[in-house]
């Protein structure tokens, strides 16, 4: 039997102009590489997914319309005193409390706004990286705690995670602070460290996850986006840059991680559901 899964893509920011001839949105992008994930981990799932602004404030009628909200990256900050800033993060903080079935994924700034939502409490807080921007492909090493827990899934007809890093590609020059290792909640997991960043995403299974780096972008997305936020930079610096982009990286075993957070406690329940074609 198959299980539909729907997905909120929460657009916090529009891609920027030569990504947007491709794709209209990033909840696009996300779309397609998820769907391509099902299909190569031969998971019995159909994706579907609405695009939400929620710079223009848009948002579901009802967060229990949708399994997940995916919260995309964004060239604002999520300390930004802005009314949609503000909004989401309360948004985020009520679907976590209201609505437990409701999963929660994001990316870059979506990783950034749900830990100073959820997390805030515990003294956790986003900032300026002191280091100053992480760019290109890096390598990120996982925790042990997290391979675990995402990899060892009896129920999800995939291989286990195997492997103690991934590479990933980023665009970042905000990071989340954790006033020591302790401050995360015991049921709250970090998935790794970069040499530049310490706190690259957290796990909570059945609930959360979130990347600080972007498995939803290659080299043509990380590139156009970095010549527009680095269009003033110096011309040396943003060559290296740009350089550091044109690397292999792991997205598609990131994905896969993605998918099986999604797949949590979903194998066994069925659920027909039409499939919607992924956005070219």
């Amino acid at each position: 039997m198959t299980t539909l899964i729907r997905i909120a893509m929460l657009n916090a920011d529009l891609p920027v102009p030569a990504v947007r001839q491709i794709y209209p949105t990033y909840g696009a992008v996300f779309h397609k590489l998820l769907c391509a994930s099902a299909e190569r981990l031969a998971l019995p799932v159909r994706i579907s997914s609405q695009d939400f602004d929620v710079v223009r404030e848009e948002y579901p009628s009802s967060p229990d319309d949708f399994d997940v909200l995916l919260i995309t990256g964004s060239a604002s900050s999520s300390y930004d005193n802005v009314p949609w800033a503000h909004r989401l993060d309360a948004y985020i903080r009520e679907v976590y409390e209201r609505h437990p079935d409701v999963k929660m994924f994001g990316s870059c700034f979506g990783h950034q706004i749900m830990c100073q939502s959820l997390l805030g409490q515990y003294g956790v807080k986003v900032e300026k990286d002191p280091q100053g921007w992480e760019l290109g492909v890096h390598d990120i090493q996982l925790t042990k705690d997290f391979v675990e827990a995402l990899g060892e899934k009896d129920s999800i007809p995939a291989t286990p995670l195997s492997r103690s890093s991934l590479r990933l590609q980023f665009i970042h020059a905000d990071h989340v602070h954790l006033p020591d290792p302790s401050a995360l909640p015991a049921s709250w997991i970090p998935m790794g460290r970069s040499s530049h960043c310490a706190f690259q995403g957290a796990y909570q299974p059945g609930r959360i996850l979130t990347y600080q780096g972007h498995f939803e972008f290659d080299r043509f997305i990380n590139t156009e986006t970095l010549k527009v936020f680095g269009a003033k930079w110096d011309p040396a610096v943003l060559q290296s840059s740009l350089e550091q982009m044109d690397k292999d990286d792991d997205a598609e075993m990131a994905a896969d991680m993605v998918m099986r957070f999604l797949m949590e406690g979903k194998i066994g329940k069925g659920g027909e559901g039409g499939l919607v074609t992924p956005p070219v």
